[in-house]
């Protein structure tokens, strides 16, 4: 008897943790003033690694940093839109589109076409970066009135 007692607790507890350690698959809802400047690093830290993962032609680290990347500028996207800022956030729906590109050309190991969306998105970023990113001692801060 103890010995089916004991199975039993350890299946109940088994159970329990994979139900509640089990990923949703959720992400962060709203992106705030205080996260942004870490969003956009990491951003940035995420397109050098497409760079290397394309040049060594390793598609399935391509095909994930392509859905990390859409999921942020999503973030940057509904950042943006609710500032206010339609501008911005058009081009974070670039980036968005861009990103999607780059999951879908990877996933087909084309290194001309994954070459051509890490050129798409780091065209966004600049875009963005000219018009609502100023530089002052400490880095870089959005621009006033953005």
């Amino acid at each position: 008897m103890p010995i089916i007692n004991t199975y039993k607790v350890f299946t109940v507890t088994a159970v329990f943790y994979l139900l509640c350690s089990y990923p949703t698959g959720a992400r962060q809802t709203e992106l705030n003033e205080a996260d942004f400047p870490a969003t956009m690093k990491e951003i940035g830290l995420t397109v050098g690694d497409t760079e290397g993962h394309i040049d060594a032609r390793y598609w399935p680290e391509t095909e994930e940093d392509g859905k990390r990347l859409a999921a942020m500028f999503q973030l940057v996207e509904e950042f943006w839109l609710n500032r206010g800022t339609d501008a911005a956030a058009g081009i974070a729906a670039d980036a968005v589109t861009a990103s999607n590109n780059l999951t879908t050309v990877a996933r087909a190991n084309d290194y001309n076409g994954s070459r051509n969306a890490l050129a798409a998105i780091r065209k966004t970023c600049g875009a963005c970066h000219q018009d609502f990113r100023e530089e002052t001692e400490d880095g870089y801060r959005i621009k006033s009135g953005s």
